[in-house]
């Protein structure tokens, strides 16, 4: 609702107040879990009493349970406070004392306010009983104008009802929600994720470390919501129950399993949490303990490493300040550093977590790390000066690392030093062509742990552009007749080739290297010659067949890259049969 003036409402802001109150009552999504005493006076009915709230403007947010409408002066044991008392003061005697005592009655029954209409006993609220009020803490409205109060409870009592018909859907839904969710072995981000959309606000999960593990955010910015946490975090302390505070406007619930607290859910809404929020957020971390139940903190950390880590090798990292913002609360600032991408490849699918964070605290540097493939690890290592000496260091303290652990050394291929976190994606996709190239083409793989584009050369490139139609062609143009001879009687005529020029034209190691005679090799090369209608002593027409032999070599492997280059050929080959 929009805010209302402290003193008198006008005719035009009157009439804001109703077509705002009116958008929402119709809006479909509206989430009227609370009635406040604002609230009621934005209602129609309420306006044309022309209400002037004369003390306690700073409590129109107070919540509304009930209203009441009686002229007792006495009503001790007839409230159960939270409601809303209106009266005419017909009951009240004229000695001011009376009007002082009645209000701190009603203060101390808890109710949220008092409404006086004017004109049968008071033409102005008595100064008295303004200053008690305020003494208090009571908002006192006064109507100016006489309103049926049966027609104000109606309306009132409707909306109230309303609020909590809603409210039993809200828990309804959240029950339904996180109960499929958990059959569906959902993550902590997509349990965080469905706890802000259910309960229309944003949300921070940490650990007791002060972690951020996951966030969600109205329109995906980050930074706004992180500070605004920064500022709450460290004056949480570990509490049970749930903690809803009205003035920060945010809800703190704790995440526990097997009787530890793992956590903090907290969510910050745009007004006064209401119930429906609070129980959306209550059901939230019920979830999140189960979860919590199936993965050590160590692993909740790491997940949320490699969430971050993603969002910057997909270039879906968004403002830069939300990045810097979940890295730095995640314990790994980004500001003012520059980046070097690592990609790790082991030779088969294999949990490097621990391998890679040992190797990290030997060499004394700071990095994001996260699993981003089933086969492919990205290291994020952030530096203070732009200096690829580290990715070395880092490389040799994994070589270490793996020798200890008694698994093989991976395959590293680094990126460019970047000073951009917008640069990072681009140079992730460098730095996993190179690795991809190094494990399929490198002949001294075993000599070496870490490589950069500068040591894949010629057959590295061609591997990493393997996927491109143009050189596939270029490869069926240049080999397809050879190719297609080998598919046909199962010959041995590109690897005779590849043996010819990989050696430089040294026919007698060739054929040792074949196993065959030196007369049977020339007889080889020549009819390979005639079949590619080349000459092998043109040094252009070598380099372009020991490029389209590398292309192959390099795709043995590669089981959509060589069925790309042979299919046409296959079916020639089957036609031809």
């Amino acid at each position: 609702m929009p805010e209302r003036s402290h003193r008198s409402v006008d005719r035009e802001r009157r009439m804001r107040l109703v077509e705002a109150s009116a958008r929402s009552s119709q809006a479909e999504h509206a989430s009227i879990s609370t009635f406040t005493i604002a609230d009621f006076l934005a209602m129609g009915i309420t306006l044309e009493g022309e209400p002037v709230v004369v003390a306690g403007e700073e409590h129109l947010d107070r919540r509304i349970r009930w209203l009441h409408v009686t002229e007792l002066v006495d009503t001790h044991g007839l409230l159960q406070g939270g409601e809303l008392i209106l009266a005419t003061g017909v009951g009240l005697a004229d000695s001011p004392d009376e009007g002082v005592r009645y209000v701190d009655a009603l203060a101390d029954e808890g109710v949220a306010g008092l409404v006086i209409e004017l004109g049968r006993r008071f033409s102005s609220v008595p100064p008295e009983m303004i200053r008690a009020c305020t003494r208090r803490g009571l908002p006192l409205i006064a109507l100016r104008r006489e309103v049926p109060f049966v027609k104000m409870t109606e309306a009132a009592h409707s909306i109230i009802l309303m609020g909590q018909r809603r409210l039993l859907q809200t828990t309804a839904m959240a029950h339904q929600r996180f109960t499929e969710l958990g059959a569906a072995d959902a993550t902590v981000d997509q349990l965080v994720a469905a706890a802000g959309e259910l309960a229309e606000g944003q949300i921070v999960f940490s650990n007791l470390m002060y972690q951020v593990l996951a966030v969600h955010t109205v329109d995906g910015v980050a930074d706004d919501l992180l500070r605004r946490w920064s500022r709450k975090a460290f004056t949480l302390t570990q509490s049970f129950g749930t903690r809803v505070d009205e003035a920060d406007r945010c809800v703190v619930v704790p995440v526990e399993a097997r009787g530890q607290q793992r956590g903090r859910l907290v969510l910050f809404t745009s007004g006064p949490p209401d119930p429906a929020q609070v129980i959306v957020l209550e059901r939230a971390a019920s979830a999140l303990a189960m979860r919590l139940l199936l993965e050590d903190d160590d692993v909740v950390v790491a997940n949320a490493q490699r969430t971050v880590l993603a969002d910057l090798v997909s270039g879906r990292c968004g403002r830069t300040e939300s990045i810097h913002a979940r890295s730095a609360a995640l314990g790994h600032p980004t500001r003012h550093r520059h980046y070097l991408p690592v990609i790790v490849a082991p030779d088969r699918e294999r949990d490097l977590r621990s391998v890679l964070a040992r190797a990290l605290d030997d060499a004394q540097v700071d990095a994001l790390v996260g699993r981003l493939t089933p086969e492919r690890w990205g290291v994020l290592l952030l530096l203070k000066h732009a200096d690829t000496s580290a990715a070395d260091t880092f490389a040799a303290k994994v070589v270490l690392a793996c020798d200890d652990a008694g698994i093989a050394v991976p395959t590293l291929g680094r990126g460019a030093v970047v000073s951009d976190l917008a640069e990072v994606g681009r140079s992730f996709a460098e730095a996993s062509d190179v690795a991809s190239a190094a494990r399929a083409t490198s002949p001294a793989r075993g000599q070496r742990t870490l490589y950069s584009i500068d040591d894949i050369l010629l057959r590295g490139l061609l591997y990493t552009l393997r996927h491109d139609a143009r050189l596939q062609a270029f490869v069926e143009r240049t080999l397809g007749p050879l190719q297609l001879r080998d598919a046909l009687d199962g010959g041995d005529w590109v690897r005779t080739l590849a043996a010819y020029l990989r050696l430089r034209g040294n026919k007698s190691l060739a054929a040792q290297e074949l196993g065959i005679s030196r007369p049977t090799l020339y007889e080889r090369l020549a009819r390979i010659q005639r079949l590619l209608g080349v000459d092998l002593d043109d040094p252009e027409t070598t380099t372009s067949l020991h490029a389209a032999i590398m292309v192959i070599e390099s795709t043995a492997g590669d089981a959509s890259s060589t069925s790309a280059l042979l299919s046409p050929l296959i079916v020639q080959a089957q036609a031809g049969a």
